[in-house]
């Protein structure tokens, strides 16, 4: 599981170390629909993640994945991301293909599960259909 994570770093650097071919402010990947659920996942490189970081307030779920090393957070690419309802079912099941995630859910309460590198977290969630705070989940490296 290293390898994505070491794969977000290395294209995130490429496409930081490009110069002016991505000056221009990124646009954010085509929504994907699953059920009833709006989402976009991405945000590797500068642009793109500035782009997402601005997306947040257009969406009533917003996650953000990360590894902590040392004393700095590393973006994650290739999380697992599980959102089910109160009654179990799985209302959204995908890969995030960077460190973002961003949802158009119906109101309502659910628990989100992410994984990285064989392990879980669960955090529970209020949608209220307005735009809420991201969430992070940040796993710490190992040493």
């Amino acid at each position: 599981m290293r390898s994505r994570r070491t794969l977000a770093i290395i294209l995130a650097a490429g496409l930081l170390g490009s110069g002016s071919a991505f000056a221009a402010a990124a646009q954010l990947p085509a929504e994907h629909h699953q059920g009833g659920v709006a989402f976009l996942t991405g945000g590797i490189g500068k642009d793109e993640a500035k782009a997402f970081e601005s997306a947040e307030k257009r969406f009533p779920l917003a996650l953000e994945f990360v590894d902590r090393v040392g004393k700095r957070d590393e973006f994650l690419a290739g999380t697992r991301v599980e959102v089910k309802d109160p009654h179990g079912k799985t209302v959204l099941s995908t890969v995030a293909d960077g460190p973002f995630l961003l949802a158009r859910l119906p109101s309502g309460r659910y628990a989100v599960a992410a994984t990285y590198d064989s392990k879980t977290m669960t955090r529970h969630v209020v949608v209220d259909g307005k735009a809420g705070h991201p969430i992070v989940f940040e796993w710490k490296a190992k040493a």
